[in-house]
């Protein structure tokens, strides 16, 4: 189970976050209710549920607490990669999968709204999701994107009602150079490419503290592959910069970032790493 499966737990529908999990846990957090039929649209509502069902755990590896359900505890598993799940999909987001052949199509799954709706009747479809666990066929994808939005096939994302971690200014100036997500003809679109490898555990911390000032971005390690990766200068010099989150995917050089309170992770390799998941951040200007 890696970033975009979708497994039920206690009355809820829960997604899985990231590449990296432990043998006896999965790193999920609650996004559907499954009796009153609704979706989970904040990380504090979801944290709340965790704390409630009392799978909120402290990782010692993590120096973090996640919300860990036991693998042998889950009562269902939905595979985004399982095409007899999938409902149909608009035709525009066919254009989008033009040219893979049937091997590379098995590289692209769906979760999301889309997903759910086969299962909970009150979740209208509303935002195609795909996931890309091929990282060769996700640049093939992402390539035709950045045509199609050269071309004015695609748009970027307006209407904005979701800026959680960062300011609206912010999300709708980082949306308008992304094009892993955005809407074609009249229906919005996210493609994550991930780069999961099977049965990868998380790499441990060894401490960290809290970050706060300026990132300049000054280098894309991998802007559209999660997990999202930068080199930035800030006042500790050049720090590698990482997020799981979508809306840090594609920054383009030289945005300049003010953050508070972000981690700061140094690991068991030597690696130091700021954190973007957690903290707070605003386009500098």
């Amino acid at each position: 189970m890696i970033e975009g499966y979708l497994i039920k737990y206690r009355n809820y529908l829960w997604v899985v976050k990231g590449c990296e999990h432990f043998n006896d846990y999965v790193i999920a957090y609650p996004r559907y209710d499954i009796v009153n039929q609704l979706k989970i649209k904040s990380m504090d509502r979801a944290l709340s549920i965790a704390r409630k069902l009392e799978v909120m755990r402290y990782s010692d590896c993590l120096k973090l607490e996640v919300p860990l359900l036991r693998r042998d505890e889950v009562e269902e598993v939905l595979n985004p990669f399982n095409r007899g799940l999938w409902p149909d999909l608009p035709q525009e987001v066919n254009l989008i999968l033009e040219g893979l052949n049937p091997n590379e199509l098995g590289e692209v799954g769906l979760t999301g709204s889309y997903l759910i709706s086969t299962l909970l009747k009150g979740i209208k479809p509303r935002d195609v999701d795909l996931i890309i666990k091929d990282v060769g066929v996700g640049f093939k994808v992402y390539e035709k994107l950045k045509e199609f939005r050269w071309k004015g096939i695609t748009k970027p994302l307006e209407g904005i009602d979701e800026f959680e971690g960062c300011d609206l200014k912010t999300r709708v100036m980082l949306l308008r150079s992304r094009v892993l997500e955005g809407v074609i003809g009249n229906t919005v679109y996210s493609v994550r490419v991930l780069s999961c490898k099977e049965d990868v555990r998380p790499t441990c911390v060894e401490d960290y503290e809290l970050f706060s000032g300026e990132l300049t971005i000054v280098e894309s390690v991998s802007s559209y592959v999660m997990p999202y990766t930068y080199i930035a200068e800030s006042s500790l010099g050049r720090v590698l910069v990482r997020s799981l989150r979508m809306r840090y995917s594609e920054i383009p050089i030289g945005v300049r970032l003010l953050v508070s309170d972000c981690r700061l992770e140094k690991y068991f390799n030597n690696l130091t790493c700021i954190n973007l998941d957690m903290c707070y951040a605003s386009i500098y200007s």
